[in-house]
């Protein structure tokens, strides 16, 4: 009995030793848990929206303890740390208890926390973080240098060790190179014949009888892509033509549709022309429906190697007007001088143009616009040149790295609509590329996200098969609403054209619409027509043409004379003399 006795107490010893030991954040999970204390249905509710993304959340529940220890013990420090500005008496006036405010304080510390938080130094390979059982990455003079057995292994390749001499085989492709070498030799396994000599930036060396080497270099040596995330402090690779053929996989038909594209010639000049016109239509049981066209326009661009020029000419009179009457029924104390100076403008409105040219050697932007010139002259009672081109020498450049964005692949991709090899999967992943220049970190779920969200409408299974015409008929109800999506379209194979209707009813508290689309095209023209239909109120009708095939010769961009040119600088100089 007493031997049984010592066991359990000794039991309730460990246990309570154990307890002591545990993170502060299994502690906060003993009780209520956290997220349920905040609100939230699940951790993960709770880590997106107060945007925990470099930390996980036992962290968050370890610093939020901390805090509200921290504040328990001396309230005060919520007005000093997470609430400055704050007192007891707007405390007692906007939260039911002081114990409240001191749980939200503890928590706005956290958040805290989470943006003062550098993460140590990780890999990420095909979205996945890599785990290094036992040496970890660290950061070496701005590089990121990785044990090279562990990510070598990860990558898939045969690691061998002689001598000092150190080799990676992967897929037929060998890496060599030697600790303190600046150099690496990749060449092919079975001939032996050497591929390419890279020069490093940074040696391999030996840690803790580890050897650590550039990830980047090592990565791209076996065809992947490496990006760099700062803010998560992760290297982040990936295999670019996986991740596009493991999109591709799902959009065969669309594909195929892509590949029956004619083919342009990159040098080749284009003129494309489009025509818009909008109508709108008030209804009207007593007077008389009214109907306004609110835009009539053309717009005609020529894009070349030299550069790019564009020309709008729109009607907006019935647009302005139309603002001007939903203006007054606000019966604004200058409603009525807004009619005055619609009336003066009126030519103006109804002939408005927009000139640009874009020199692709030079880089400056000209523009040509005399009711933006008129309106500047109104407006600030300084009278400037409405015949002059304005020149933007940087308005095109890239802030982060300084290239012209017309110029660069960001905006014009190899994989273009139209210059051949577009698929899916390239146009997603370099999409992604763009805009994920900041988070590379999250490209490989943004990428895949994409694609879910485009297969369901576009996706293999969407379609049904006639000779050279496959088919998509999709219909959806609207989520929280009374409502619907209907459509129907068809991608013909033979000659790259596509048609189609969409059918979209919304009814819900704010009312009934109805929104209709028509739409059929191929690689030199496409029409499109959209309707929306508010019941009982109103009705725009909106029509849209492009046409697209080679400009004639002399059409290339040709840049202003100087005499016909005032810099963006000088017009910003009289505005600044004027004011």
């Amino acid at each position: 009995m007493k031997r049984n006795m010592k066991r359990w107490i000794s039991l309730v010893l460990a246990m309570v030793l154990l307890c002591g030991t545990l993170p502060v954040a299994f502690a906060a999970e003993t009780g209520t848990p956290l997220y349920e204390q905040m609100g939230y249905e699940s951790a993960d509710a709770l880590m997106q929206d107060w945007y925990f993304d470099r930390v996980d959340y036992d962290w968050v529940c370890a610093r939020y303890e901390a805090h509200l220890a921290e504040l328990t013990a001396d309230p005060e420090k919520a007005f000093e740390q997470a609430y400055q500005g704050w007192d007891w008496a707007m405390v007692d006036e906007y939260y039911d208890s002081r114990e409240a405010f001191l749980r939200d304080a503890a928590m706005q510390m956290a958040r805290m926390d989470n943006d003062a938080y550098v993460p140590p130094v990780s890999v990420q390979l095909n979205g996945e973080t890599v785990v290094f059982p036992d040496a970890q990455p660290e950061m070496v003079h701005d590089r990121t240098m990785v044990p090279f057995r562990a990510i070598a292994e990860t990558l898939g390749a045969v690691v061998d060790y002689d001598s000092g001499a150190i080799t990676a085989v992967k897929d037929g492709a060998r890496c060599d190179f030697t600790l303190g070498s600046d150099t690496l030799t990749l060449s092919d396994d079975t001939t032996g014949a050497v591929i390419e000599t890279v020069a490093l930036d940074a040696a391999p060396y030996e840690k803790d009888g580890r050897t650590y080497v550039p990830v980047r270099f090592f990565a791209e040596a076996f065809g992947l892509t490496v990006q760099w995330d700062d803010y998560m402090q992760m290297a982040v690779l990936y295999d670019k033509d996986a991740l596009a053929e493991q999109v591709d996989a799902r959009f065969t038909v669309v594909n195929r549709w892509l590949a029956a594209q004619p083919v342009r010639d990159p040098a080749q000049t284009m003129r494309t022309a489009a025509a818009l016109r909008v109508l709108y239509t008030a209804f009207n049981t007593i007077d008389g429906d009214e109907t306004t066209v609110l835009l009539d326009g053309t717009l005609e661009v020529v894009d070349g190697s030299g550069g790019l020029t564009m020309d709008v000419q729109v009607d907006l009179y019935g647009l302005a007007a139309l603002f001007a009457r939903e203006y007054d029924k606000y019966t604004w104390d200058d409603a009525e001088k807004l009619s005055t100076q619609l009336v003066q403008w009126q030519e103006q409105l109804q002939n408005a143009r927009l000139e640009m040219v874009w020199g692709a050697e030079s880089g400056i932007l000209y523009l040509r616009c005399p009711l933006l010139m008129e309106l500047l002259a109104e407006t600030s009672g300084v009278s400037v040149p409405q015949d002059k081109w304005i020149a933007f020498s940087d308005v095109l450049d890239d802030p982060l790295t300084g290239q012209n964005i017309l110029t660069g692949t960001a905006l014009l991709p190899e994989t273009a609509l139209g210059t051949g090899g577009a698929t899916i999967g390239t146009l997603l992943v370099t999409q992604a590329e763009r805009n994920y220049t900041y988070s590379y970190s999250d490209l490989w779920g943004e990428v895949q996200q994409a694609a879910d969200m485009l297969a369901a409408f576009a996706g293999d299974g969407c379609f049904t098969q006639s000779g050279a015409r496959y088919t998509a008929d999709l219909s959806t109800q609207l989520p929280d609403t009374d409502g619907y999506v209907t459509a129907t379209y068809t991608l013909d194979m033979s000659d790259g054209s596509i048609e189609g209707e969409a059918e979209c009813r919304i009814n819900d508290w704010s009312g009934e619409t109805l929104v209709t689309l028509t739409f059929a095209g191929d690689a030199d023209r496409g029409d499109i027509a959209l309707a929306v239909h508010v019941k009982n109120e109103s009705l725009t009708e909106i029509t849209l043409t492009l046409t697209q095939q080679p400009a004639p010769a002399g059409s290339e961009a040709q840049v202003p004379a100087s005499d016909e040119v005032v810099t963006s600088e000088e017009i910003e100089a009289m505005l600044q003399n004027a004011a």
